[in-house]
């Protein structure tokens, strides 16, 4: 740590022998100076120009320093506080930066010069991403992420042309999050078109990987699986919804555990048309569980002739744990009643324990899945039908969508998900929201698991996959499992 860094948070320890106490905040903290009801910290003051709106005794419209006495927010004529929260550029009354110039103004500066093509104004296809970027709800929240010198290097970049508006001029970048961010911003701005980033994650990494095969007939192989099989099943993943993390991992494991079977079969003396049974055995029986993810190049291999037939070992389906009824149920009070948890993981919790939804569909909600009624009233639209939303979840759910988290800055300013993720035009990411409720002690699996077999046992389960959105055969597989008997429930009612 360096030293004047030292310096600056040891002046602002409290010390009561140097200052008195703040009458706000009752830390003896450097004083900002004595205000009407007296003095007052350097933070309280800095809260006080931060808080803004209409007065509670004038009805004025601007900063308001001071309370009255039921402790309403007021403005500086009505608490007689002398503040200095008037913009020289705009005149707007509001946290002032520097020179007597607020925030916004000097956002927009920073943009203006930043973005500033040949000619001195931003080229017409990053002119909505400048718009986007000084309208921000969050100012100084774009100012914290222009000092970035990287973030700046790029915006000098995309103005001057030196990188082109293209999606191969930015994969050519180094990458870094930074790019993906400033990618993911120009598409949701229009200045690049949409693409899948997984569906082009997977391809970046798939011309390095296949380029490293010694061997030539191995990786014509390999290039004909991802060509003829791989690619064909992300792109129309893609074309129903975005790939996930999931299926991009499991697309990269797939032609990685290929390329092992390939040399294994090679230090063996064999090639693939001339596998042998015993050879598939092996190859299956040892080795580490990922062996596993090469059941779909052996079946391609087979299917297309490129491999003698044998058997392929079926892979034995994973057992998942559930959570009890109780144990269920103790979280979702948990969830519901204990405020010191994160709001969006509560309601994101609630959501999956009392529905039984995989995180990939709690993550992808949109708003158009939500319906506010009169009176407060929620509905959720997770398949066909329209279900209502108990309480007290539907106040958790209208408090969340009255204040979504990632949505002061540029990055999501017309999100139309429910949960929006930190990239631009994103849902939150399904492996950070298993994560996130992993901590909380809500795990997704087993809770999904617990919650459908409770479901099913009070209500038929092809009524519930219509409502629910999952398959009638899986959810018949959830009442056998939970010992729900609804096969004689719909002999007795014929």
């Amino acid at each position: 740590m360096s030293g004047p860094t030292r310096k600056a948070r040891a002046r602002c320890r409290e010390d009561p022998e140097r200052y008195r106490p703040c009458v706000r905040c009752g830390g003896c903290l450097p004083p900002y100076g004595r205000w009407p009801e007296g003095v007052v910290c350097q933070h309280c003051a800095a809260r006080a120009k931060r808080t803004s709106g209409v007065c509670a005794g004038c009805s004025h419209q601007g900063v308001l320093p001071g309370f009255d006495a039921d402790g309403r927010p007021i403005c500086r004529t009505c608490s007689g506080i002398s503040l200095p929260v008037d913009c020289l550029r705009c005149a707007t009354e509001a946290w002032l930066y520097r020179a007597g110039t607020c925030w916004r103004c000097a956002l927009a500066d920073q943009v203006d010069a930043l973005l500033a093509g040949p000619d001195g104004n931003p080229p017409m296809a990053l002119v909505p991403l400048a718009d986007a970027l000084k309208g921000m709800a969050s100012a100084n929240s774009g100012i914290t992420w222009l000092r970035s010198a990287r973030v700046q290097e790029m915006l000098r970049q995309l103005a001057s042309g030196e990188v082109a508006l293209t999606h191969a001029a930015i994969d050519a970048l180094p990458a870094s999050r930074t790019v993906e961010h400033m990618r993911e911003l120009l598409v949701a701005h229009g200045a690049l078109p949409g693409r899948d980033r997984y569906l082009a994650a997977f391809q970046r990494w798939c011309a390095p990987k296949l380029a490293s095969v010694a061997d030539p007939e191995h990786r014509r192989a390999v290039e004909a699986f991802v060509r003829w099989h791989v690619l064909p099943h992300l792109r129309n993943h893609a074309a129903d919804t975005a790939v996930g993390t999931n299926s991009f991992l499991r697309a990269k494991q797939s032609v990685t555990t290929a390329i092992e079977l390939l040399e294994w079969l090679s230090q063996r003396g064999r090639s693939l048309a001339e596998w042998t049974q015993g050879d598939v055995d092996a190859w299956f029986a040892g080795g580490t569980s990922t062996r596993k993810l090469s059941h779909p190049f052996a079946y391609w291999a087979i299917r297309t002739r490129r491999a003698g037939r044998v058997d392929v070992p079926r892979a034995e389906p994973r057992s998942h744990p559930k959570v009890s009824e109780s144990e269920r149920l103790s979280s979702l009070r948990r969830l519901l009643l204990n405020d010191a948890l994160h709001l969006h993981w509560r309601v994101a919790g609630a959501l999956v324990l009392l529905f039984g939804q995989p995180a990939v569909r709690i993550s992808g909600l949109r708003l158009e899945q939500l319906s506010v009624l009169d009176g407060g009233r929620v509905r959720i639209r997770i398949a066909a039908d329209w279900l209502e939303v108990p309480e007290p979840l539907a106040v958790l759910v209208c408090t969340h969508l009255a204040a979504r988290p990632n949505m002061q800055t540029a990055t999501n300013a017309t999100s139309p998900w429910v949960f929006p993720g930190v990239l631009a035009g994103r849902h939150i990411d399904p492996g950070t929201l298993v994560t996130q409720l992993r901590s909380i002690g809500v795990p997704v699996m087993a809770t999904k698991t617990g919650t459908w077999h409770q479901l099913v046992r009070e209500g038929p389960p092809t009524l519930l996959a219509q409502a629910l959105g999952i398959s009638p055969v899986t959810a018949m597989k959830h009442a056998q499992a939970a010992g729900a008997d609804w096969l004689r429930y719909a002999s007795l009612a014929r």
